[in-house]
């Protein structure tokens, strides 16, 4: 009786919304969804077009998925359905983990601030940024100088507002990486690591793996000289997805009698989930007051905010990923944060400093035009060092175009938030960071 009731409702407010909203201006037909719970409206022919409702984008025409793969490759080029249909699942994605722990075991969660941060804001108008999110993946563009927002942008309706809006909560991607390294930072000004150049010889998890005595910098840096054990790709001998798993298990298993080999830079996500949970073993039951006190009272979110953990994982393992949620507005937070301790010069602006001035060269070239091939070198977790620009700027960068760039010295953040990567990078980014 409930499910009728629902299909009732949505059945009401869909046909009012979907009537003759086919590109060819005639009405979509009605089906009911696989499970019953709501009614998905298909348009004939699987146009592509990008004016294409919500109805046609939320049936199979016109949608690739990839091979079943979770997200879009960056080399693809996606048409509108596609974007809508991975948008969908990314938003959504972290709702299996809740349907196996209900009760809050499978993620950190930080509540919202009780004091938020309010910005202010002096809005002009950019004509090529609304463009960019005509044609593009673009959900999110924030502009914040000298303390106030100047350019703020979203997907409208006709593209992807009826799924993503101010209070939704996408995922970080490697973005993710950038927060842990800014938690690391919090940990040692706390006391619970003494500093970047500390060794990891007190963790029983490391003993006899290559990680085991060494510094905390250089598996910040990546550079732990473990590139024939995992790659970008996984765990090279098992071929197992390493954000899949509790890191305590990876290193039992794929890392057990390790041997370190020539120290290089070899970026992946393993390393930061280590650091990440080498910090909840070191906090122990302080690990959540930890995190309180980076989002809650140094960023002042204004919406809970978490970490998952590996699918894989259960609620008692003690592990972390570095993969982080929380909506474009705190993301921009976590960015003035990192502005503001670098800027006023406190323990954790010092850290940030430190790790800037340890910043070694990227071991991977980059094709043409792609966005990580504009910083030249790695610093802490943060890609950094623009081609051509000679100021301290740090990136957050994550897959699909997850990109948060903090200009110290000009007080300006650039904040993106997207489906996927085919918007105009250097126009968005690069360019404002080269002009005034």
């Amino acid at each position: 009786m409930k499910k009728l009731l629902i299909l009732l409702i949505f059945s009401f407010f869909s046909l009012q919304s979907y009537a003759g909203s086919c590109p060819d201006g005639s009405d979509p037909v009605k089906s009911i969804s696989v499970d019953g719970t709501y009614f998905v409206y298909n348009c004939g022919g699987g146009s592509s077009n990008n004016s294409s409702s919500k109805a046609s984008a939320s049936s199979d025409a016109g949608i690739d998925r990839y091979g079943g793969r979770a997200e879009i490759p960056e080399d693809a080029n996606p048409n509108y359905q596609t974007l809508y249909y991975f948008l969908d699942s990314y938003l959504n994605e972290w709702d299996r983990f809740y349907k196996r722990w209900p009760n809050d075991g499978y993620k950190y969660n930080i509540e919202k601030s009780n004091r938020p941060y309010t910005f202010k804001s002096d809005l002009r108008e950019n004509k090529d940024v609304k463009n960019e999110f005509q044609k593009t993946a673009l959900l999110s563009y924030l502009i914040y100088e000298k303390g106030k927002i100047v350019i703020d942008e979203i997907t409208p309706k006709e593209r992807f507002g009826e799924l993503f809006n101010n209070q939704s909560k996408l995922h970080s991607q490697s973005a993710g990486k950038s927060i842990t390294s800014y938690i690391v930072g919090h940990a040692i000004c706390d006391g619970y690591i003494s500093s970047i150049d500390a060794k990891i010889d007190d963790w029983p998890a490391a003993k006899n793996t290559l990680y085991d005595n060494q510094k905390i910098i250089d598996l910040l840096n990546m550079n732990a000289g473990d590139h024939y054990y995992v790659t970008q790709n996984g765990l090279i001998n098992s071929n197992r997805w390493y954000n899949n798993y509790p890191v305590e298990d990876i290193l039992q298993n794929e890392f057990r009698n390790s041997k370190k080999s020539t120290s290089k830079h070899n970026y992946h996500g393993f390393l930061t989930n280590l650091l990440g949970t080498y910090v909840v073993h070191k906090t122990g039951d302080n690990f959540q007051i930890l995190l309180n006190k980076v989002f809650q009272e140094k960023a002042q979110i204004e919406d809970s905010v978490f970490f998952l953990k590996q699918e894989n994982a259960t609620v008692n393992d003690k592990t972390f990923w570095n993969q982080f949620y929380g909506n474009r507005y705190d993301y921009l937070r976590v960015s003035r944060a990192i502005l503001n301790d670098w800027q006023q010069d406190t323990c954790v602006g010092k850290y940030l400093k430190s790790v800037y001035d340890n910043a070694i060269p990227k071991n991977k070239r980059y094709s043409s035009g792609f966005r990580l091939g504009y910083t030249e070198k790695y610093a802490g977790q943060f890609h950094t060092h623009f081609q051509g620009i000679h100021r301290p700027i740090v990136m957050m960068d994550g897959f699909g175009g997850q990109i948060f760039v903090i200009d110290f010295e000009r007080e300006r953040i650039i904040a993106i938030q997207a489906i996927h990567d085919n918007f105009n990078f250097k126009k968005l980014v690069f360019d404002v960071l080269n002009n005034d």
